[in-house]
């Protein structure tokens, strides 16, 4: 069984972090019997792993069709980020009042860590930053269908961002999205609502035109699997 979960973890990771390296396309066929010959395992550790990247919004498993990387249309994409702004307004007007002083210093704390993140190249610590940020306000109002929803929107916001999202190229000293987390900060401490209802708006179109949706600089399945075995 270790050995099993082994060797799971190893395709697991190794085709992750393709993804994540943007060197497959989103539509890409993620064939068994491709990596189980370039990678030298067996069906059922590939079949584990391809599990698991499904569950993690990554990958589709299609019945009698096999795995592929997921491939959303734009206006799918869009139709996401409108309903987004819709519940982050909600966690604006529910959690807005209850936030107190002392609630302040996990936010700045976000901040911080975040700027590391552009200057180490981290997407992946990025990403979960980000994620607890934008939770921030629906944890705060208390609302456990809030919570759940806004969870559940910032997870698959991740998938947009580890497919498509321009966190690579972007210097720290350019980068409008943290500038747009600082305003959005002070205007939470100064319980400033309606500013901070205009910065999410803003803030969710930049994030829509910061995905690059183009097709260009992938690598085939084989390349990817020959780089490293």
């Amino acid at each position: 069984m270790k050995k099993r979960q082994t060797t799971e973890l190893k395709v697991y990771s190794h085709l992750k972090d393709a993804l994540l390296a943007r060197k497959i396309a989103p539509g890409t066929q993620l064939v068994e019997q491709i990596i189980s010959q370039k990678m030298a395992v067996s069906r059922t550790p590939i079949r584990h792993a391809l599990k698991r990247l499904e569950a993690e919004g990554l990958v589709q498993l299609i019945p009698n069709r096999g795995a592929f990387v997921v491939h959303p249309t734009r206006e799918e994409i869009i139709s996401f980020f409108e309903l987004r702004k819709e519940i982050e307004c909600l966690t604006v007007k529910y959690g807005l009042p209850k936030v107190r002083k002392s609630d302040m210093s996990k936010l700045y704390s976000f901040l911080e860590e975040e700027q590391e993140t552009y200057t180490q190249k981290d997407l992946l610590k990025y990403v979960e930053l980000n994620k607890q940020f934008h939770l921030f306000l629906a944890e705060i109002s208390g609302n456990k269908f809030l919570i759940r929803y806004m969870d559940e929107m910032l997870t698959q916001s991740n998938v947009y961002l580890f497919l498509f999202d321009v966190f690579y190229h972007v210097e720290p000293g350019e980068n409008v999205r943290f500038r747009e987390h600082e305003e959005m900060v002070k205007a939470i401490e100064n319980k400033d609502q309606q500013t901070l209802l205009e910065l999410i708006d803003l803030h969710m179109k930049h994030s829509f035109d910061d995905l690059r949706l183009e097709e260009n600089g992938y690598s085939s399945l084989e390349s990817v699997l020959e780089e490293s075995f």
